[in-house]
């Protein structure tokens, strides 16, 4: 039943699927709906509706497009609103836990800015807090277009591949799901392990080492 779900998804012309992505992936960032719904689940699921590597490009293409737009939303929205965004209604249902941890990719390397794509919620607070924290477009945008590429590569692949493997063996469903879950998890584990700041050899955080306001 599943594989002929997937049979027909893949029908679909690209024309649909990319309208979809790009307005899904340019919201994520720019207004917040990464917080709500996770983009890793959607660029996998776009991934199972690819039928060949064309197709797989396309959706990748299509993602990285819009991660960028996201991205340029919401630091546009950080350095216009500033504190606002923070500490007004939307701000504090996001929780000031969830605003301190984006922060803390402030006080690492510049390279987890583009890891935190792998984050689920702390990505979609990353342009902002660019923004509201004075980081330059200039400097915050190459990050965010190498996270956001390996991001949206990793998953619509993983989807891609899960799909494939599904449509043709479809009693594998459940341990493919299964195994696509745990890449996530993993992946984001591996991922808050690596920017942690009890991680060894990771800077100490500094006033120096916060972006120019």
């Amino acid at each position: 039943m599943f594989g002929d779900l997937l049979d027909t998804l893949a029908a679909q012309d690209l024309v649909l699927m990319w309208p979809l992505l790009l307005a899904f992936l340019t919201l994520d960032a720019s207004v917040g709906v990464g917080l709500i719904v996770p983009g890793d689940a959607l660029l996998i699921v776009a991934g199972t509706t690819a039928g060949s590597p064309p197709e797989v490009l396309a959706l990748i293409a299509a993602g990285v497009v819009a991660c960028v737009a996201g991205a340029s939303g919401g630091h546009w929205a950080g350095r216009t609103l500033g504190p606002r965004l923070r500490h007004g209604r939307l701000g504090r249902r996001i929780g000031e836990e969830r605003w301190e941890r984006a922060e803390e990719l402030f006080e690492r390397s510049r390279w987890a800015l583009a890891v935190a794509y792998y984050l689920p919620v702390v990505h979609a607070l990353t342009p902002a807090v660019a923004g509201a924290l004075g980081m330059p477009y200039r400097r915050f945008m190459p990050w965010a277009v190498i996270g956001g590429t390996a991001w949206v590569s990793t998953y619509v692949t993983l989807g891609a591949v899960a799909g494939g493997v599904v449509r043709e063996h479809a009693e594998l469903l459940l341990p493919v799901a299964a195994v696509a879950a745990l890449v996530v998890v993993a992946v984001s584990a591996a991922v808050r392990r690596a920017i942690s700041p009890g991680r060894a050899g990771s800077p100490e955080p500094s006033s120096a080492s916060r972006p120019p306001r």
